[in-house]
């Protein structure tokens, strides 16, 4: 593992957020919970639990029988969005933003990318999943009647 480290923090600076090692790719998500979640399109740097140290006042919503997301609790900063069982359950989704230039971390997926906004695009040579496409391999909360 490399010796770089990550230093971030929420927008009030009350949470702080550092990674060891490489930060992970960039997904964007398009799904319900997600755009509810974020209002718009929700972006999460992957990084494993265990090369992440967090402080600060973070509160967490179980948004998911299987998920929780977390936020700084004096300033509303979204921080990690996280599976607590199967494959991804070892790796926290941080909040882009919580580092200066997104700490040079890329964007390289778009999942639910069928179900972005008609006038809404992420441009650029991307991998792009489709809901049914995500659902057959990820656990997932299913659409409301």
């Amino acid at each position: 593992m490399s010796d770089v480290q990550h230093h971030g923090h929420c927008l009030c600076g009350a949470v702080t957020v550092e990674v060891t090692g490489p930060l992970g790719e960039i997904s964007a998500c398009h799904c319900d919970l997600c755009t509810r979640w974020s209002g718009s399109v929700q972006m999460g740097i992957e990084v494993p639990r265990d090369r992440l140290r967090l402080a600060g006042p973070i509160r967490t919503y179980a948004s998911s029988s299987f998920a929780q997301r977390a936020w700084c609790e004096s300033c509303g900063s979204a921080v990690w969005f996280a599976d607590n069982v199967g494959d991804s359950a070892e790796v926290f989704e941080l909040a882009p933003g919580l580092f200066d230039g997104f700490g040079g971390a890329a964007l390289k997926r778009v999942v639910y990318a069928d179900r972005a906004p008609s006038n809404f695009a992420i441009a650029g040579d991307l991998e792009r999943v489709s809901k049914a496409d995500y659902e057959a391999r990820h656990p997932h909360v299913e659409d409301e009647p």
